[in-house]
């Protein structure tokens, strides 16, 4: 089976990118406000227990969030990334919120201890507050306060992958290597859950156990994760127990497809993830 898979795949990159995908491009946002919630973002004065957006979603580092941050309810030891967030179609590891402004109002109200009330008597009297949003041409209320976050948000997205250039045309852009990897990234079925612009975020679904009692690590069904940026946002899993991708990888294969990965096949594959890591945000380098 494998050795026509491999036949297969020799055909198939004759032909540069992959034209049922679409690179990432940048989101239409408001500059201005984006500014704002930029500001708001890293602030621990925003919040009733002292801590920013920024205290889970490390931006600093590579925005997957700070281990064992112990304060997200979802998942205490590993939150999800916010970069490509506006790419995403479900929200939470329930799955529940369906866009940006609900994901914000959410994870304010129950991580930070923020929610309109707490907005009105702590921020709107606040002339620092009201300063910032003024000298930006914008009157500080509820809903610009939550859209300036929004709006942030959608300034992060991480442009110019290899990956994306390579779907524009540009057949040099990744490595053989990772066009292998890819090849098996579709071959086994794994962009069955990791699928779309993000490589995840778009589905719900939960770890099989068919293969293996072993692989009862999630027995509920829970949002699909991203794979863009993944080489760099370990740890890995909802409770952050997997330290190393590479295993991540070969776990993945053997619960849901039932397949033990050659070496050479789990090289291909890291490489193929690793042509995923798009450009830091530009708003993340302005002042």
């Amino acid at each position: 089976m494998r050795i026509l898979f491999f036949i297969f795949l020799n055909l198939s990159l004759m032909y540069c990118g992959d034209f049922r995908l679409k690179a990432l491009e940048a989101i239409p946002y408001d500059k201005n406000l984006a500014q704002i919630g930029k500001k708001l973002y890293f602030d621990t004065n925003i919040s009733s227990r002292k801590m920013s957006c920024n205290y889970c979603h490390n931006l600093d580092i590579d925005g997957s969030g700070t281990n064992d941050s112990g304060v997200n309810k979802d998942n205490l030891i590993n939150p999800p990334t916010v970069l490509n967030a506006a790419y995403s179609y479900l929200f939470f590891k329930d799955g529940a919120q369906r866009n940006l402004k609900e994901q914000i109002i959410r994870t304010l109200k129950e991580d930070m201890g923020v929610d309109k009330e707490w907005i009105e008597n702590n921020i709107i009297n606040d002339n620092k507050y009201t300063h910032l949003f003024s000298s930006y041409g914008f009157k500080l209320d509820y809903d610009n306060f939550i859209n300036s976050l929004v709006e942030f948000e959608k300034a992060l997205v991480t442009l110019n992958a290899p990956f994306d250039k390579y779907l524009k045309g540009d057949d040099k852009a990744i490595s053989d290597e990772a066009k292998i990897g890819y090849a098996l990234f579709k071959y086994y079925g794994c962009n069955t859950c990791h699928s779309g612009f993000n490589f995840g975020t778009n589905i719900k679904a939960k770890i099989n156990t068919v293969f293996s009692p072993l692989c009862d690590i999630l027995p509920e069904n829970v949002k699909v994760p991203t794979l863009r940026n993944i080489t760099l946002s370990a740890p890995y899993g909802y409770s952050g127990v997997f330290n190393n991708l590479e295993d991540m990888v070969k776990i993945m294969a053997v619960c849901q497809v039932g397949v033990i990965l050659e070496d050479s096949e789990v090289e291909n594959i890291l490489a193929f993830l690793k042509s995923l890591e798009g450009q830091r945000p530009e708003i993340l380098d302005k002042r």
